[in-house]
């Protein structure tokens, strides 16, 4: 079959006459046309979507974090080094050097051994986010971002 066959068979609709069918392969163009443009606006809507949900992130800054403890929540901007800091946050790592890198925390829970830094409101909500880093025999045993 050649391609103007398949074409003609493919626009043939049993019933419909000639005229219906040069009308619907006029139109057809068009329709095409209009489906590109409708997959480029939904590629460009998802690609704008994921943009306004990724997170910004930030390298560690060490004098940064520290300058700020005791910030208020809705100004502390801690929370976008929180993916570099885990990075330079190990288990096995002495409380002397991660007090060295980050600072006193802004509270400590003597019972758990626990120190406590705050991140401030979440980016997208409303949320106030916090860093813990638990200690055992003054060595992390574990740490991990959490909101309350």
């Amino acid at each position: 079959m050649t391609n103007r066959q398949f074409n003609h068979a493919a626009t043939t609709v049993p019933g419909a006459t000639s005229d219906a069918r040069s009308r619907r392969s006029l139109h057809f163009p068009h329709l095409r046309s209009m489906r590109a443009s409708a997959l480029r606006c939904a590629v460009l809507l998802t690609l704008l979507l994921s943009a306004c949900t990724m997170q910004t992130t930030a390298p560690f800054d060490s004098a940064s974090w520290k300058s700020q403890r005791g910030a208020d929540a809705q100004h502390n901007r801690r929370g976008t080094m929180v993916a570099a800091l885990e990075k330079s946050i190990a288990v096995g790592m002495p409380r002397a050097q991660v007090l060295g890198l980050l600072g006193e925390p802004d509270s400590i829970d003597a019972a758990s051994s626990t120190d406590v830094y705050e991140l401030g409101v979440a980016q997208y909500g409303v949320d106030e986010e916090f860093y813990q880093i638990h200690y055992q025999d003054g060595k992390v045993a574990s740490h991990r971002w959490g909101r309350r």
